[in-house]
C-alpha cells in the first residue's frame, strides 16, 4: 500500500478540504464547488452514533445483487468510458469522474468494480474505484435498492484494509491533515470510526498530532498524542486494492479475458525479498519491478521493445527481443514458482512500452505482455500482447495514438 500511500499524502499536503467530521467552514466537492458541510452518508466521514439511512436491509432482498446493482454499473461504465465528455454533481458519481479523468484513456483498464459483501451482513456491496488504490463510491442495498454509503477522491479518500475496513485521507487545509481507520457497520449503511489522528497548529504555531476514536476534527474533542508530524506522514497501514473487475470487461491487463497468473509490483527495497535478480539499467530514474506468480509458468522472459508500425486500426507492433543477460551475474529462471520471485531493474523511457515479459502458462500456452506505466499513479502495469497474432501487437489503450 505504500505507492498510493505517498500519492495521496503528497496531494493532502496541498489539500485544503475534507469531508471527514463537522466542519465550522463549508467543505469542497470534487469539481471544485463549495457545499454545506451537512451529515450526509457518502459525503463524509460519520461519527459514532450517526443515524443511519431510513430503510431496512433484509438478505432475502438481494437474491440478486447483480441485477440489483446493474444499471449503476452501467452508468459507471459509461462515465469512465468517456469521463470528458461526461459530467456530474451527483454523489457518488463526482469522485469517479475526477479518477477516470486523471487516468485519461487507460480509464477502462485502470478503474473497475466490485460486487461482493464487505460488511458481512449477507447484502453485497457495490465498489467502484482504482484497481490500484483509492475506492471512489460504495454503495449497499437498502429496501432491494442500492444507497450510497461513502464517496471518495483525491483528497478525501479511502483505500480498502480488509475485513470491511477502510484506511482514510483528508485534509481541511496545509496544516490539517487527517488519517485513520474506519470500518463499515453492521448493516453496511454507513462507516464507523476505529481510531483517528490528525494535525493541527497549537498557540504557538508548531504542528502537533492528535488522536481519537470519532473521527472528529475538534483538538477540544481529542488527546495529544506523542506521535511527531513526521510519524504521522509515515504511517503505513497494511492492506491491498479491492479486487476490481476493470469496466473494459477483461481482466487487469488481459486481452482476451483469461487468468493472468504473473503479478508486478515495484519493489521499494532491495531486501525485502530473496528473488533472482537482473540489472539491465542502472543510471538516473532507475526502477526496480518485483514480478511473483500463484502458479507455475515456465520459460519466463523479459523482452526488449520497439514500436515499430501500427494495424489498420490503429493497434501498436512492437519488435520483442529477449534481453541478453550478462553472464554470471544475471538469470531467470526456467521455472518460476509463488518460492521463486524475480526481480529486475530498468529505466522506462517515455510513455511508449520499452520493455514487456513473456512466460508459458500451466495450460502451456504463450503468453506476452508490455510493461506500461499507469497515468493515473504510476504503478506499474502488465498489458497483454493480442494472444491470436504471431507479432507483439498491442490493442486496447495504445490504439488511437
Amino acid at each position: 500500500m505504500r505507492r498510493w500511500i505517498a500519492l495521496c499524502l503528497s496531494l493532502l499536503l496541498l489539500a485544503a478540504m475534507t469531508t471527514c467530521g463537522e466542519q465550522s467552514a463549508a467543505s469542497s466537492s470534487p469539481d471544485g464547488g463549495e457545499s454545506p458541510p451537512v451529515r450526509t452518508p457518502g459525503l463524509q466521514i460519520p461519527e459514532k452514533g450517526d443515524k443511519k439511512p431510513v430503510g431496512t436491509k433484509d438478505p432475502e432482498q438481494a437474491t440478486d445483487p447483480d441485477l440489483a446493482y446493474s444499471e449503476l454499473v452501467e452508468r459507471f461504465r459509461v462515465l469512465v468510458s468517456d469521463p470528458f465528455g461526461q459530467d456530474s454533481d451527483k454523489p457518488g458519481e463526482m469522485g469517479v469522474l475526477e479518477t477516470a479523468r486523471a487516468a485519461g484513456d487507460n480509464a477502462v483498464y485502470e478503474m473497475g468494480y466490485l460486487i461482493e459483501d464487505l460488511s458481512g451482513d449477507g447484502i453485497p456491496e457495490l465498489a467502484v474505484g482504482g484497481l490500484n488504490g483509492m475506492t471512489n463510491a460504495l454503495y449497499t442495498l437498502v429496501d432491494g435498492k442500492p444507497e450510497l454509503v461513502f464517496e471518495g477522491w483525491y483528497r478525501n479518500s479511502y483505500v480498502y484494509m480488509g475485513d470491511g475496513h477502510f484506511y482514510y485521507y483528508g485534509a481541511n487545509s496545509a496544516a490539517e491533515s487527517g488519517q485513520g481507520v474506519f470500518y463499515l457497520a453492521k448493516d453496511g449503511t454507513g462507516l464507523e470510526c476505529e481510531s483517528f489522528l490528525f494535525t493541527g497548529l497549537n498557540s504557538d504555531g508548531d504542528l502537533e498530532v492528535y488522536y481519537n476514536e470519532t473521527g472528529s476534527w475538534n483538538p477540544v474533542e481529542s488527546e495529544k498524542s506523542n506521535m511527531t508530524a513526521e510519524d504521522f506522514w509515515a504511517l503505513d497501514p497494511a492492506g491491498e486494492p479491492l479486487p476490481l473487475m476493470p469496466f473494459s470487461g477483461t481482466e487487469v491487463g488481459s486481452a482476451n479475458g483469461s487468468r493472468v497468473p504473473v503479478s508486478v509490483q515495484y519493489l521499494t527495497e532491495a531486501g525485502d525479498v530473496d528473488c533472482d535478480w537482473v540489472t539491465l539499467y542502472d543510471g538516473d530514474g532507475a526502477a526496480v519491478l518485483l514480478f511473483t506468480t500463484d502458479s507455475l509458468v515456465r520459460s519466463f522472459t523479459v523482452l526488449t521493445l520497439e514500436l515499430t508500425d501500427f494495424t489498420e486500426t490503429g493497434a501498436a507492433i512492437f519488435s520483442a527481443t529477449p534481453v541478453v543477460l550478462e553472464e554470471g551475474l544475471d538469470s531467470l529462471p526456467e521455472v518460476m514458482t509463488v518460492d521463486t520471485p524475480v526481480a529486475v531493474q530498468l529505466g522506462f523511457m517515455g510513455t511508449i512500452p520499452n520493455y514487456g515479459i513473456s512466460y508459458v502458462d500451466g495450460g502451456g500456452n504463450l503468453r506476452r505482455f508490455a510493461l506500461v506505466q499507469s497515468g493515473y499513479d504510476g504503478s506499474v502495469l502488465l498489458e497483454e500482447a493480442d494472444p491470436n497474432e504471431t507479432q507483439f501487437i498491442l490493442p486496447g489503450v495504445m490504439s488511437g495514438q
